[in-house]
């Protein structure tokens, strides 16, 4: 099935610089391209890489040993019906020299060698992203386990396991209170550490779907292992021998093997939810049927790394090496449009296809870029910010840097077929035109997290703890001045009361007493004074008591009530009874940067946008601006944890903001006739008129000085 290439004896190669072919590399038959001509599989065993040629590299490749581009143009024109010219064998030179198919001359320098720390410092730049460490080579396990594992892949057993999900759907559908209680259940670091075993398993589980399913058709597997992205281990099977079967629907049972995998354990598993009772195999069922789905989805069926996803695109499509032939035609493209250097497509094709896998390029591309960010983001703010920054500092410059710097290079060296192009000088004004716009000052405004919120808010809350003996007033409820809102009781506070009450009368006898009795007048004084203390303790005692029968300071709504306070039942000092309320006042309370805040004066127009309330961004006005930073959220809805804007982390009672922001009060200049409560959202807050250069510099300087401590 799979000749080697071999040179016809007694011929001799050609002297350097027309190379010779590896003598390994081997040919398999594969599937007739979208136009209807052949196609070949090019196995090169030592790298284990499967690449795609069409008839004319198949044709031109079998008579290598003529050693040269015009002579082996008119071979294949003469025993073929194809009509190449010399210039495409050497098109064909450069592939295989490209893709590392010929025998190093001795023409070619030789690499410089590098020291052992550099090269291993390279090697991580390189892989630190990915790289794989086999493990064991699994092949005579799957031959002697694969009649066993067979029926899996049948299509009964296809059928019962959608039963299973639809059977586990509808019982999900029909207990979703339990399946939701769960959830919540799951989120503890018992239920973390189960999810992390389960992961292991499953993904392991998947690895040997696509083996079992490769050993099937007859495939070789020679490695399972463990691959390794930014560190994070997970299991990976090499299956690129598939890549010589010519039944595109055999490769492709292979590529989905793994995510049919994944989801029949899914399915089984939460159709077992369902009908075992609660205990801890019910909680693996759980996390099997909605781990596994996650998995599957986010992971290994995206097309933009090198996952199932992007195998399975690629049969879909019948266009193998999506990745490397998109790359190259959008760098084709961006020559063109950028310089106006006209080149030959990388490849011919459909017009319609051509734009696909150059839409398709850009697509990952951008995917990438913001997964390697936001690799380097998570593992600053969750992990070690140091390596963060390294991290950043790497992707940026490795990753997204050079990658430019080597397309440069080949502008450079290609200079002459676009030199002095009417394209390259629209280029080069448009670009002189956008940086000249980063120059010019433009008014800009701020987006700060900020709440809206009655004027005047009363949160009713105890002194000590005590009982709750009446609740006078109802959600929604107006009161007026001096309504009465509850009554509570504290046996402590009544003992305390009626002992600072004993203590007055047994000190008022005393001093009546010292007032007559010779002997006693000399502790008069004293007795005074003490008596005094002991009515200021009596009126702070009336005081806290008077606050366990609170009345609303203004006229007001109640805008809620906590529905845990009950008559008879024990309240904490920590714990809020009820709110009041002014229903047509409000003020938005923002926090904004200093440069912004800076600015701000007094009587400065903003709007107010909430986030979650069906109504039009509300008209309002500064009122005042705090004259320092500050470290403290005193509205914790604000924060992200709660769903806000704001970073900031819990510290005991108080939030902290991650960086220091200037507390901004408006007023709004209109009736909002809204229901007195706070609406989460947003102030727009006008900028001062600024270029962008300026703004993207004051930006980076922010965040130096912020996490280098300047």
């Amino acid at each position: 099935m799979g000749a080697a290439l071999q040179l016809p004896a007694g011929m001799a190669l050609a002297p350097p610089p027309w190379p010779a072919l590896r003598q390994e590399l081997q040919l398999h038959h594969a599937p007739a391209l979208a136009d209807g001509s052949p196609s070949w599989t090019l196995h090169d065993p030592v790298r284990h890489r499967f690449t795609r040629i069409d008839w004319i590299t198949y044709e031109v490749l079998r008579r290598w040993w003529v050693a040269d581009a015009a002579l082996i143009a008119e071979e294949v024109n003469a025993h073929t019906t194809l009509a190449i010219s010399a210039e495409h064998v050497q098109q064909v030179l450069e592939f295989a020299r490209r893709n590392e198919l010929t025998e190093p001359t001795a023409a070619l320098p030789a690499p410089p060698r590098v020291s052992g720390l550099r090269a291993a410092a390279t090697w991580l730049l390189h892989h630190y992203l990915f790289f794989r460490i086999p493990l064991f080579s699994p092949d005579a396990l799957l031959q002697r386990l694969l009649p066993w594992a067979r029926p899996l892949g049948s299509r009964s057993f296809g059928r019962a396991t959608l039963a299973a999900l639809l059977l586990g759907l509808l019982a999900v559908v029909w207990d979703w209170s339990a399946f939701t209680t769960q959830a919540v259940d799951m989120l503890s670091w018992r239920g973390l550490a189960l999810y992390g075993v389960t992961l292991v398993a499953v993904k392991i589980a998947h690895e040997f779907g696509h083996a079992f399913t490769a050993r099937h058709h007859g495939c070789r597997v020679p490695t399972m292992g463990v691959a390794f992205m930014v560190l994070w281990p997970v299991a990976y099977t090499d299956t690129s021998e598939v890549w010589r079967l010519s039944d595109a629907r055999a490769r492709l049972s292979v590529a989905l093997a793994g995510v049919r995998t994944e989801l029949t354990i899914a399915a089984w598993a939460t159709l077992a939810w369902a009908l075992m009772p609660d205990g801890p195999l019910r909680a693996v069922a759980f996390t099997l049927g909605t781990l596994t789905w996650v998995s599957t989805v986010a992971v290994n069926l995206s097309p933009f790394m090198r996952f199932d996803g992007y195998f399975v695109l690629c049969d879909l499509l019948d266009q193998p090496n999506l990745h490397e032939r998109s790359f190259a035609l959008a760098r084709w493209w961006l020559r063109r449009v950028l310089l106006g250097w006209e080149t030959p497509a990388p490849e011919e094709m459909a017009p319609g296809l051509r734009r696909a896998l150059m839409a398709f390029a850009f697509v990952t591309w951008a995917y990438r870029l913001t997964l390697y960010l936001g690799i380097a983001w998570l593992v600053y703010h969750f992990a070690i910010k140091a390596v963060g920054i390294v991290l950043f500092a790497v992707e940026l410059g490795f990753f997204i840097m050079l990658p430019v710097i080597r397309e440069l290079k080949l502008w450079h060296a290609g200079r002459q077929g676009w030199r002095g192009s009417r394209r390259l000088r629209l280029t080069l004004g448009v670009a002189a035109a956008v940086a000249a716009a980063g120059f010019v000052p433009m008014a800009g405004h701020e987006s700060a997290g900020a709440v809206l919120q009655p004027a005047q808010h009363l949160a009713v809350r105890l002194p000590t703890a005590a009982v709750l003996e009446k609740m006078h007033v109802q959600p929604g409820q107006q009161v007026k001045a001096g309504t009465l809102l509850l009554e509570a009781s504290a046996s402590a506070m009544e003992q305390r009361l009626q002992a600072a009450q004993v203590r007055i009368r047994q000190l008022q006898a005393q001093v009546a007493a010292a007032s007559v009795d010779t002997q006693q007048q000399a502790q008069w004084g004293s007795l005074q004074k003490q008596l005094a203390t002991a009515r200021q303790e009596a009126v702070a005692a009336q005081e806290d008591m008077a606050r366990l029968r609170p009345r609303a300071p203004f006229d007001g709504v109640v805008m809620a009530v906590d529905e845990a306070a009950r008559a008879g039942g024990v309240v904490s000092p920590q714990q809020t009874l009820l709110q009041l309320a002014e229903p047509n006042r409000w003020r938005v309370v923002a926090y904004a940067g200093e440069t912004t805040a800076r600015a701000l004066q007094p009587g400065d127009g903003a709007r107010f946008v909430a986030d979650a309330a069906p109504m039009r961004g509300l008209s309002a006005r500064v009122v005042s601006v705090a004259p320092h930073a500050s470290t403290v959220l005193a509205e914790p809805m604000l924060a992200q944890a709660h769903g806000g804007a704001l970073e900031a982390t819990s510290q005991g009672r108080e939030w902290l903001l991650a960086q220091p922001m200037y507390r901004v009060e408006l007023e709004l200049l209109a009736d909002a006739s809204l229901s007195p409560r706070q609406w989460r959202g947003h102030a727009v807050l006008a900028q001062p008129a600024r270029s962008a250069w300026e703004r993207v510099w004051t930006a980076a300087a922010a965040v130096m000085v912020r996490e280098l401590g300047f």
